[in-house]
């Protein structure tokens, strides 16, 4: 008889292998195949081909559709003939295989015919010599070997119903390749007993057992998603390779990741939610968590996806160490390496797919969460939290996180903005409220002193000006190797620690958040004052910056510097150092910051100028620089027009506590000193910022700061002439000078040796202005600089007030003209006393106006053509006293009334 291997080793009939024909076969000869009909494939005793081919003849029967049948038939042949040679040649191998195996089955019988004939001779041997007691041991012995087998089988059926025990205990021991293991010899032992009826049940069985077992490893494989043990999945990849299923384990294990993913993002909302439905959306969730519980949710959140990219982290680490490619020298090694490079890429694939998912779930929150609402501090740790993240996920998949990144950008511009019309709202508050009032400063205090610009000291105080941008780069480019090599730390190592934990801790800092060097050590002589830390100084905080030991005030001309600041003006500071912070944190949205912080400083000026120009009764024709026309013209448009940020935001409205007509206070003049002295302190600390700012924003962006600088910073100072214009305008009655300048006979013969009276009432005026700044010293230390440039105003109102009442002499001859010169160089001389100013500005006015009663015909035509400052009134008394010829007269001031000077 044939032996039970001989039997199971013997090989199936050979058959067509389907894969080696479609790649064997040509496309056209496929085609061929499939054209021929069904029924040539008969057997030949039911089927006469000739016979069909004749009765399916073409009719009516013409050579050459005869011809074309003939063609089509052969070419049938010949594919069928060559896919028969093919296959025959294909399974020849096969076919001698076979031949072989049965000629060794044909030996096997012979001998065995020849042991069944031995044992037969035996046989009747025994039977002739042997007795009957020798039979009763043979067949003593023959039960012996039966009972021996049944003892065998009831052993098998005893330990194959107490296998699932056995599994159970060994996957409780987390040995899942032992009780696979056990399972696939256990079915194997019982496949080589289905005689017995126990026997196919307990195979049944142990099938059933076979799937909870691998329902008991997907089980512990989706709990790898969530924390990674590498020795659990060492076993657990033996496992599915005794299975056969190595591939599918890691198709089924990204699902669970992805699941894994869903999971955490729901659990870390329901915290924050109460009690949610199963099936509730995570966008309706996120919608769900209070506005107050958003920054703690959206770090919770963070926290859990870490978790699970860790795990993924350390599953794709564990597989680069222990699937390294051995010597490929059989086909298994062949397919295994196929495997192994599948189950590579689809891992590779699986890190960018699991960040898309993270950062799906965290743009998903945020866009529900309102981040636009946020208080500042609050929003600056989702910032840091979101910064965190993508450095996570740059070591996690080297990812740059364009998605994240461009959402956080976006969204902290929506932030920026809608803060920014918090403050301007706020800023539109302290102004209608602000008593103008000077706070007590160092005269060295600048923005360095406040808190808020602390950490920008080592980038602003610089003797030489200039930060450069490597400078103000080279700490972040520094702390962000040194944050990748901080998150590494965590994918490195499983721990029960993330880090977010920073977030945790109440002592972590914004600069500890995002990874920025350490703030310097400074001067504590340079720290903000305590006064300056709070939100107002009142005004009984006042103490000796200005004034000397005992309290008393220092008289202007002693005064050398001062700082004049009003508490709005630190207000605006603030807030650019708040926005400066945004800077530092998001580089990436410093324009937006820098425009936001220019609009502060335009609506500062533009109000101050509101408020301190609304009771100018001066002509502006000269008091308003080109420059500063069309800086107050831009600011009205962008306040009335402006972009969406701050679209049709109304300027602050006139306060009623501010008394700008009392005579005693120079109509509010120490008011108008302090507003108009803040702006200018504010342009300067500007001007300091620009260095650092041009450090932030792109090469092609800084033209932006460079027209702010040049053509907002720089008009500040033009603001002093129509706001200080109009207390100078009061200094003298206009209308008391102009009628004591019209009693003056500007027609007399010989030249005067004394000045006019007027001269001496003007002196007087000046001096009680005089007396009135040194009492308004007491409450505004005056330098040197803001005296200039009151009396400065003053000096150009006088002047121009002189030309006009020179203007209203109908009459004027060469004596009158001298008393004209006699008369302001008389009052510029007393002026130049009482200001302080050497040479008394703006007299080449006046002094080319009178010296002009002396020139001809010609050279009137050509001044009256170069000096347009001068008004039509002025210029037509002018050719009207200086010109004797009518004719010449009349053509000269149709030449003025021609150029349209505006009054």
């Amino acid at each position: 008889m044939l032996s039970n291997d001989v039997v199971e080793n013997r090989r199936g009939p050979p058959g067509v292998n389907s894969r080696s024909l479609s790649s064997a076969h040509s496309a056209a000869d496929l085609e061929i195949l499939r054209e021929i009909e069904n029924v040539y494939f008969s057997s030949p005793v039911d089927f006469d081909a000739a016979r069909y081919v004749l009765e399916h003849a073409p009719a009516p029967p013409t050579c050459e559709s005869i011809e074309h049948m003939f063609t089509k038939l052969k070419r049938q042949q010949q594919v069928v003939s060559g896919k028969a040679l093919h296959l025959i040649s294909q399974q020849r191998d096969n076919c001698d295989k076979e031949f072989a195996e049965i000629q060794n089955i044909r030996t096997q019988l012979s001998l065995t015919l020849q042991t069944c004939r031995k044992a037969r001779e035996h046989l009747r041997t025994a039977s002739n010599h042997l007795t009957m007691s020798t039979f009763v041991i043979l067949a003593n012995f023959r039960k012996r070997q039966i009972i021996r087998s049944v003892l065998k089988c009831l052993e098998l059926i005893r330990s194959l119903r107490s296998v699932e025990s056995d599994v159970t205990e060994l996957l409780n021991k987390k040995d899942f390749y032992s009780a696979i293991e056990l399972i696939l010899k256990s079915r194997k032992a019982a496949a080589a007993h289905k005689e017995y009826a126990c026997i196919t049940d307990l195979s049944n069985r142990l099938q059933d057992t076979l799937v909870l077992t691998e329902e008991k490893l997907d089980s512990v494989l989706s709990s790898l998603c969530f924390k990674f043990d590498k020795d659990v999945f060492t076993k657990l990849r033996k496992a599915y390779g005794l299975l056969g299923k190595t591939q599918a384990a890691m198709e089924q294990l990204h699902m669970h990741y992805s699941s894994a993913v869903n999971e955490s993002s729901v659990a870390a909302l329901k915290k924050y939610t109460g009690e949610a439905s199963i099936d509730t959306k995570f966008q309706n969730l996120c919608a769900s968590v209070p506005s107050g519980k958003a920054p703690a949710c959206v770090l919770d959140l963070c926290e859990n996806l870490f978790y699970i990219m860790r795990s993924y982290y350390l599953l794709v680490d564990w597989h680069s160490k222990h699937d390294e490619e051995p010597a490929c020298t059989n086909v298994f090694d062949i397919q295994k390496n196929v495997s192994r490079e599948y189950i590579r890429q689809k891992l590779k694939a699986g890190l960018l797919r699991i960040w898309h998912d993270v950062q799906g779930k965290v743009s998903i929150f945020l866009k529900s969460s309102g981040l636009e609402d946020y208080p500042f501090e609050k929003f600056v740790q989702i910032l840091g939290v979101l910064r965190k993240l993508t450095q996570i996920g740059e070591v996690f998949c080297g990812d740059k996180s364009d998605v994240l990144e461009d959402f956080i950008k976006t969204q902290s511009v929506v932030y920026i903005q809608n803060y920014h019309r918090g403050r301007l709202e706020e800023l539109k508050l302290f102004l209608e409220n602000e008593a103008w009032e000077q706070c007590p400063v160092k005269s060295t205090f600048n923005l360095l002193n406040l808190q808020e610009f602390k950490q920008f000291k080592k980038y602003l105080n610089r003797s030489d000006g200039v930060v450069t941008k490597n400078q103000s780069e080279n700490a972040s480019s520094v702390t962000s190797q040194d944050d990748s090599v901080y998150v590494t730390k965590y994918f490195k190592y499983d721990t029960s620690s993330s880090p977010f934990d920073m977030f945790r801790n109440e002592n972590t800092t914004n600069d500890d958040i995002f990874g920025l060097e350490p703030d310097m050590p400074s001067d504590d002589s340079e720290d903000e004052p305590d006064e300056l830390k709070r939100d107002f100084v009142e005004e009984n905080d006042r103490h000796g910056y200005a004034t000397t030991g005992n309290n008393e005030a220092l008289s202007p001309s002693k005064v050398r510097h001062s700082v004049i600041v009003a508490n709005t003006t630190l207000s605006v500071l603030r807030n650019c150092g708040q926005y400066l912070q945004i800077c530092r944190y998001l580089p990436q949205t410093a324009l937006e910051v820098v425009v936001l912080m220019n609009q502060l400083y335009d609506y500062y000026f533009y109000t101050v100028h509101t408020f301190f120009t609304s009771d100018l009764d001066v002509s502006s024709t000269t008091l308003y620089t080109t420059k500063l026309t069309a800086l107050l013209k831009r600011i009205t448009n962008s306040l009335e027009n402006g972009g969406s940020e701050n679209r049709h935001f109304a300027g602050p409205e006139q306060p009623h506590h501010l008394d700008l007509s009392s005579e005693s206070n120079l109509h509010g003049l120490s008011e108008r000193i302090v507003a108009v002295e803040s702006v200018i302190f504010l342009a300067k600390q500007y001007e300091m910022l620009q260095p650092y700012l041009e450090t932030m924003v792109a090469p092609h962006q800084r033209l932006i700061l460079e027209h702010f600088r040049d053509n907002t910073l720089a008009v500040v100072a033009d603001l002093r002439t129509p706001v200080y214009m109009c207390s100078a305008s009061k200094s003298v009655d206009a209308r008391t000078a102009l009628v004591a300048m019209s009693q003056v006979k500007w027609d007399v013969k010989n030249v005067a040796v004394e000045h006019s009276p007027y001269v001496d009432m003007v002196v007087r005026k000046l001096q009680v202005y005089a007396l009135r700044i040194e009492n308004i010293s007491n409450r505004v230390t005056l330098n040197r600089e803001v005296l200039n440039s009151i009396w400065t105003v003053v000096s150009k109102y006088v002047i121009h007030l002189l030309v006009e009442g020179f203007s209203n002499a109908t009459k004027c001859s060469n004596g009158g003209r001298g008393l004209m010169q006699l008369d302001y160089t008389q009052l510029l001389l007393k002026l130049e006393k009482i200001s302080g100013l050497k040479p008394v500005p703006h007299q080449d006015y006046v002094d080319r106006y009178v010296k002009a009663y002396y020139l001809p015909r010609k050279g009137l035509e050509e001044f009256v053509v170069e000096h347009p400052e001068y008004s039509t009134k002025h210029l037509v008394a002018l050719v009207s006293c200086a010109c004797e010829n009518k004719k010449d007269r009349q053509a000269l001031i149709s030449l003025i009334e021609e150029k349209e000077i505006p009054n």
